[in-house]
């Protein structure tokens, strides 16, 4: 049997690993899109709207809306798609707090970083700077909107290790969704799954162990031990 690679870099996903900003969007695209379903819809429905919208946090925003719109009618133009995303991008970026115990988790991992995301670049930089985390990832920033095809698809993963001009073997990814679990785990990275900031923690833990990550985890007081141990894997 073939031994692993060892771990010598570091991606990170962004929204819900480096940034608190899902429950920012989940909030934004619900108010957006409640008004939006029919007429004759009721509360439930509301209810299912948000719960909907919950478990596709992750995906490329175009890509979600359009699910959405496909399973909830709401008979979506281009235009409304188009201020809804940028209502979005601008209030992740305005409103977004970093993790709780980010800062000191990056501090304590010595790993070369990037930033891996499906969130547009503008976005990224805003709230990673709002965050006091740009300095970290300067440079080091991938968005699959200028990589190719979003997450789900391993672009904007082999993106990064690209960068750093190394094999993904060697590469340990950061997400907190199953679209992005699965990225990692076809760009052939070894994968950490992070519910910290989940809408519903235990049932974003089985996504994430279905999707494929290796292990998964709520507290990044954590995240420093599990890559300590990955590093001395082999």
């Amino acid at each position: 049997m073939m031994t692993r690679q060892p771990i010598t870099h570091l991606v990170c996903d962004c929204d819900g690993v480096l940034l608190d900003s899902e429950s920012i969007a989940l909030r934004v695209l619900h108010r957006e899109l409640l008004p939006l379903l029919p007429a004759n819809a009721d509360a439930a429905r509301g209810a299912a709207l948000h719960d909907a919208i919950a478990s596709r946090l992750g995906m490329y925003t175009d890509l979600l809306l359009d699910e959405l719109d496909a399973e909830f009618s709401l008979a979506l133009s281009a235009p409304q798609v188009l201020r809804i995303h940028e209502t979005v991008g601008r209030a992740c970026g305005e409103e977004a707090q970093p993790v709780p115990g980010i800062a000191e988790a990056l501090q304590a991992i010595r790993l070369p970083r990037a930033v891996a995301s499906n969130s547009d670049a503008p976005r990224i930089e805003a709230g990673l700077r709002r965050c006091g985390l740009y300095n970290q990832f300067e440079g080091r920033i991938y968005s699959a909107h200028a990589v190719g095809k979003p997450k789900p698809a391993p672009d904007v993963y082999l993106a990064a290790a690209a960068g750093f001009g190394v094999d993904p073997e060697r590469c340990v990814a950061i997400d907190d969704s199953a679209t992005g679990v699965r990225a990692a785990v076809a760009a052939g990275m070894h994968v950490l799954g992070f519910t910290g900031v989940a809408h519903d923690r235990k049932a974003m833990a089985r996504q994430l162990k279905e999707a494929g990550a290796h292990k998964v985890f709520d507290d990044m007081k954590q995240f420093p031990e599990l890559i300590c141990e990955l590093i001395w894997l082999r």
